[in-house]
């Protein structure tokens, strides 16, 4: 499974701390890093990065792309749209928009909290909590079997 990440839209999610932009920036890719990180791509919209930064490269074992010549989400979903098997991507974006577009793509969106939190795809299972139940009759104030035949008796 190949994860793609909004960078920028994680950093502002998750309330990523960090007294510098760069400080925020280098705390998501060690969560990214905890997560996935062999599998995972962080794009961000870079086209005030400084000179010197290459477009992409690796961080703490995440491959990061800085994105001058387009926006990240576009370079996400141009990722998706050219994958050879974009049902095996996962964007993680709580940018509707991108979600679904790459949905449309054959990708599988998931919001930010939903990868990082403890119910993530990519969790070992035995550290998953147990899902919830589905909700029942009872949760809605009537009784757990509910006779729908008419008042007369008759079917």
């Amino acid at each position: 499974m190949r994860v793609l990440i909004d960078g920028h839209n994680a950093m502002a999610a998750l309330k990523v701390g960090g007294k510098t932009h760069e400080e925020k920036r280098r705390n998501l890719l060690r969560r990214v890093a905890e997560a996935a990180p062999q599998t995972t791509t962080v794009f961000f919209d870079a086209r005030r990065a400084p000179a010197g930064i290459m477009e992409t490269m690796s961080e703490l074992g995440v491959t990061v792309r800085y994105c001058r010549a387009m926006e990240a989400d576009h370079a996400i979903l141009g990722t998706v749209k050219n994958a050879a098997a974009p049902g095996q991507i996962i964007v993680v974006t709580n940018d509707r928009e991108v979600a679904g577009k790459a949905t449309q793509l054959g990708a599988r969106a998931l919001s930010v909290q939903d990868f990082f939190g403890p119910r993530s795809p990519l969790a070992p299972p035995g550290r998953r909590p147990p899902k919830k139940p589905e909700f029942t009759a009872k949760d809605f104030g009537l009784p757990e079997e509910i006779d729908l035949s008419d008042p007369d008796g008759e079917i």
